[in-house]
C-alpha cells in the first residue's frame, strides 16, 4: 500500500504544475510594441521600442523587431503613444481623507487610474494605513503600492498636534508604536523595533527633537534597516544637522530657510513662518547646505503645492514671500545636483468643501508642472523626479521607478509627448499596475 502511494506521489510530481488541480496556467507574456519609451532615468525618449511584460515584471525593453516574438504573446500596438514609468507621489497622507474605510477603495482606484502606481504615506494612523497597504501591495484592490512611516517627535508635539491625537485614538498620547514620543531616556532600540513592527519601512522625524536625539534615532533606524525621512527643520534641529545625522530625505523646501536663521525656535508650529524676506535662497549657509545634501545623497521632498494653497487662501499661516523663495531654493537645489522628488502633501487628490474629488486627476501632475514652470526643471527632469527619484526616496529603486528589465510592470501610456509639454502626463490612455491594465481616470 505504501509503495503504491509513493509511486502515485512520484507520478504527480512529474506533472507540469499547470496541470495539477488548483493551479492555473501562467498568463501569456504581453508585448507593448511601437512605443516611444521615456524610461525615467533622465535619458532621452526612445522611439519604436517594445516593452515585454510577464506577470508583474518587465522582462525586456528592446527595439521593435530585434527579438523573436514569444509563442502565444499578447501584442498591444502603441504606435503614436508614449510610455513613462508609473508615477510616484512621495508625500501623501491617507488617514482622514475619507469618512470611512469603504470609501478608500474608490479613492485609491482614482489614484492608480490617474497614473500613480506608488505612494509614500508620511504619517497617520498606521492601523488603517497598514490595512490599506496590505490590500494594495498584494494587488487585492486597484491601488498604488503604499509605503509608510512611523512618526517620532518630542513629547510636547503630541500635546499640541490634533492630527497626531486623531491618529492614536484609544492609545495614550506618545506611546503608540507609530506615533512615539522620544526623550533622552527612551529605549531607542525598542522604540525603533516596535515602529518597524507596524510594517513601516521608515521613521519620520517631525518636530521638537534635539540634534543629538536626531543623530541617535537615525543611527538606530539605519541599524535596523529602516530609512529616516524628516521635516527639513526638526525644531530646534537645523537642516544641516539632520543631513549630518544621516537622514535620507528632507521634506518641504520652505523649511530650508531655517538653516540661515540666527535662531531656530523649539516650537515647530512656526515652521512655515521663516524670514523669506531677508534670508536669500542663495545665502552662503543654504548654498553650503545644498552642497552637503548632494554629497550625502540626501533627497529633497519639495512639496510646493500645499504652500501655494496656504499662501493664496491662508496667508496668515505662512511667512511673506514663501512661494518665490521656495521656487528659488528648489531651483538652486536642482542646479546644485540635489535629487528632488515629487510629493503633494495631500491625500493625492484635490479636495474641496465636499471632500475629495474622486473625478479629478491626482495632484502629482500639478506638482510636476510646478517644477517645470517655476523651478527650472525640464519636462524630462520632472518625469525623472516623479519616477526614479521617488523610488529612491522610498528605498524602492531596485523594484520600480524606471522602465528596466526586472522591475515591476508599472507604466503609464500617454497620448502625447510629455517631454514637449509636461501637462501631457495628464493625457492618459491607460495605466499598467503590476502587469494589469487599469482604465484611465475620468476626464483624461
Amino acid at each position: 500500500m505504501l509503495k503504491t502511494c509513493l509511486c502515485r506521489l512520484a507520478w504527480l510530481l512529474l506533472l507540469p504544475i499547470c496541470a495539477m488541480p488548483g493551479f492555473a496556467a501562467s498568463p501569456a507574456p504581453v508585448l507593448l510594441t511601437h512605443a516611444t519609451v521615456i524610461d525615467g532615468t533622465g535619458a532621452p525618449p526612445q522611439a519604436n521600442m517594445t516593452i515585454a511584460l510577464d506577470g508583474q515584471r518587465i522582462t525586456a525593453v528592446y527595439p521593435d523587431g530585434s527579438r523573436a516574438t514569444p509563442k502565444g504573446a499578447q501584442i498591444k500596438d502603441l504606435s503614436g503613444r508614449f510610455v513613462v514609468p508609473g508615477l510616484i507621489d512621495s508625500h501623501v497622507h491617507l488617514t482622514g481623507a475619507e469618512p470611512d474605510i469603504a470609501h478608500y477603495a474608490t479613492h485609491l482606484q482614482a489614484l492608480v487610474r490617474g497614473g500613480v502606481t506608488a505612494v509614500r504615506d508620511m504619517a497617520g494612523d498606521d492601523r488603517l494605513v497598514a490595512y490599506l497597504a496590505g490590500q494594495a501591495n498584494s494587488n487585492l484592490i486597484p491601488s498604488p503600492d503604499i509605503f509608510y512611516v512611523a512618526l517620532m517627535a518630542g513629547p510636547s508635539f503630541f500635546a499640541q498636534d490634533v492630527r497626531a491625537q486623531g491618529s492614536t485614538v484609544g492609545v495614550p498620547l506618545g506611546t503608540a508604536p507609530w506615533m512615539r514620543a522620544i526623550t533622552a531616556n527612551t529605549d531607542l532600540r525598542l522604540a525603533v523595533a516596535e515602529a518597524k513592527g507596524t510594517g513601516a519601512t521608515a521613521l519620520k522625524l517631525y518636530a521638537n527633537l534635539t540634534p543629538d536625539l536626531v543623530a541617535k534615532v537615525t543611527a538606530e533606524a539605519h541599524r535596523q534597516g529602516m530609512q529616516v525621512w524628516a521635516h527639513a527643520t526638526i525644531f530646534p534641529t537645523r537642516p544641516g544637522e539632520a543631513v549630518a545625522a544621516g537622514v535620507d530625505v528632507l521634506s518641504h523646501s520652505p523649511y530650508l530657510v531655517w538653516e540661515a536663521a540666527a535662531d531656530v525656535p523649539a516650537d515647530y508650529r512656526v515652521r512655515a513662518k521663516g524670514d523669506f524676506t531677508h534670508i536669500r535662497p542663495d545665502a552662503p549657509q543654504i548654498v553650503a547646505l545644498l552642497k552637503t545634501m548632494r554629497e550625502h545623497g540626501t533627497i529633497l521632498d519639495a512639496t510646493l503645492l500645499p504652500f501655494l494653497d496656504e499662501a493664496e487662501h491662508h496667508p496668515e499661516k505662512v511667512g511673506a514671500g514663501i512661494m518665490p523663495w521656495s521656487y528659488a531654493v528648489t531651483r538652486l537645489a536642482h542646479e546644485s545636483g540635489v535629487l528632488v522628488d515629487v510629493g503633494t502633501d495631500s491625500s493625492g487628490l484635490p479636495a474641496g468643501r465636499q471632500g475629495v474629488d474622486l473625478t479629478a486627476l491626482p495632484l502629482v501632475h500639478a506638482e510636476m508642472a510646478a517644477l517645470v514652470e517655476h523651478c527650472g526643471f525640464t519636462p524630462l527632469q520632472a518625469i525623472h523626479a516623479a519616477t526614479a527619484v521617488g523610488a529612491a526616496a522610498m528605498g524602492q529603486s531596485a523594484q520600480r521607478g524606471t522602465i528596466t528589465a526586472g522591475k515591476r510592470a508599472d507604466l503609464v501610456v500617454l497620448a502625447a509627448d510629455p517631454t514637449r509639454d509636461i501637462h501631457n502626463t495628464t493625457k492618459i490612455v491607460f495605466v499598467v499596475k503590476s502587469g494589469l491594465i487599469q482604465t484611465p481616470a475620468t476626464g483624461t
